[in-house]
């Protein structure tokens, strides 16, 4: 029977802050300061404030609506807005040079590394599933740290055009993966996005912790407040049958 497990990218197996603010705040304003350098004809953003408010209300309908825009349609439909049109080239180069700016600053949480290569080593099917609005930051951190071929997915939902919010994100990670939902478990540290979402999906699920805050109407599956040491009990998720094998007093 296939098995795999998914795995949510900022917090869980990433520490990125800078890239994570980047993406929920500070997008418009930082490309607007970028194009500002760039060009010969200054570009005078008079009302910050009001650029970080449109960005806002993008974002917030994505997460509440569950349909995902991505970076470069954030960008330029703000743009528009406040009447600087550009052209998508230029958005492009602009939206990739800041996400890789932060770069440096992503690394994977103490444990991971580990986690991932057992996980690997068993045969189970890995996949990274994400709200992340410029989809390739989330291959330039893997392959950085070297997990990149681990994975056999790595699915944001600029790439599905889906956010968490939506039980179609997790659904399409079992299909491109080819694994029933319920031979899936995710690990993920939101409660409403990993915990809920996933098991809207009918995944099982693993609670990334880390405020020790109280469980609420879905319990996971298994509730952790660190990831080094979880590969085994992810393994015994997905195949208790085999433990029960293992246990003499079992029946």
């Amino acid at each position: 029977m296939r098995h795999a497990v998914t795995i949510d990218f900022h917090d869980t197996l990433f520490h990125c802050d800078e890239w994570f603010l980047l993406e929920v705040r500070d997008l418009p304003g930082r490309f607007l300061e970028w194009l500002s350098d760039q060009s010969t004809d200054a570009v005078n953003i008079v009302d910050t404030d009001k650029v970080a408010r449109l960005y806002r209300e993008i974002r917030v309908a994505a997460i509440e609506g569950g349909i995902e825009v991505d970076s470069h349609e954030c960008v330029r439909r703000i743009c528009s807005q406040i009447g600087v049109p550009l052209d998508q080239s230029t958005i492009e180069r602009g939206v990739d040079v800041l996400m890789r700016e932060t770069l440096p600053t992503s690394c994977p949480r103490p444990g991971v590394v580990a986690m991932v290569a057992e996980l690997h080593s068993a045969g189970v099917k890995l996949g990274v599933i994400s709200n992340a609005i410029h989809h390739p930051f989330l291959e330039w951190s893997l392959e950085r740290a070297g997990l990149l071929d681990k994975f056999d997915l790595v699915l944001s939902s600029a790439s599905a055009g889906f956010y968490k919010s939506r039980v179609e994100l997790y659904l399409h990670a079992a299909d491109l993966l080819d694994v029933a939902p319920d031979q899936i478990v995710h690990v993920g540290d939101s409660y409403r996005f990993d915990v809920e979402g996933a098991a809207r999906a009918g995944m099982r699920t693993v609670w990334l912790n880390l405020n020790d805050e109280p469980v609420q109407a879905v319990k996971p599956d298994l509730e952790v407040q660190t990831l080094e040491g979880l590969a085994q009990k992810l393994l015994d998720l997905l195949q208790p049958e085999q433990n029960s094998l293992r246990d003499p007093h079992a029946r």
